[in-house]
């Protein structure tokens, strides 16, 4: 005798979605919501991401990492019409685990590490790092090369390492490939 509860109720509906073909996507994520989810070529979304598309639109670009039990869409209502265009992570975001993603713009090469927190409507530029359990306010903008660490600190990053960072997850995408169990068919 199984000792699992058993829902009665219906599973939520799929949202729409757009699946580049070299996605790898586990079983156990999660996409949910009535908004067009669209995920790029060689992006990895790992088991028990959610991707709510509830509220708005998600989009993320081609060759970015999404870890175990992060959240990417909004959580509530949009406020504005800024909101309401949608979720936007542009090529070679990672967004590590427990984080939680809100923002209406990510930009390509930011790093969002472990319980970070970025607020609704935020946007955050290109090669930026928002350190663990970092918050981004509502509608905050962050520009490019910054680094948020500590309790709210901040600074410029100009070292130069950002095409050494771009092969570096390309690199790490191509080793889930051969880690993560995808399937593209129950998505679709």
């Amino acid at each position: 005798m199984s000792s699992k509860r058993v829902s009665n109720m219906p599973p939520p509906p799929k949202p729409p979605t757009t699946l580049a073909s070299t996605l790898i996507i586990a079983e156990h994520a999660s996409l949910t919501g009535t908004h067009l989810i669209a995920l790029g070529a060689n992006t990895a979304i790992h088991p028990r991401t959610k991707l709510i598309s509830t509220f708005a639109s998600i989009t993320v670009g081609s060759n970015c990492i999404i870890s175990e039990r992060s959240i990417i869409g909004l959580q509530s209502e949009p406020e504005n019409d800024v909101e309401r265009e949608g979720l936007v992570l542009e090529d070679s975001v990672v967004v590590e685990t427990g984080a939680v993603v809100e923002a209406r713009l990510v930009g390509t090469g930011t790093t969002i590490e472990v319980g970070a927190r970025i607020g609704k409507g935020a946007v955050v530029g290109k090669h930026c790092k928002i350190g663990p359990l970092s918050e981004i306010g509502e509608g905050e903008e962050i520009p490019d090369f910054t680094v948020i660490f500590g309790n709210g600190m901040r600074r410029i990053d100009r070292s130069g390492v950002e095409n050494q960072k771009l092969k570096t997850i390309a690199r790490q995408v191509e080793v889930l490939r051969k880690l993560i169990p995808s399937n593209l068919a129950k998505f679709q």
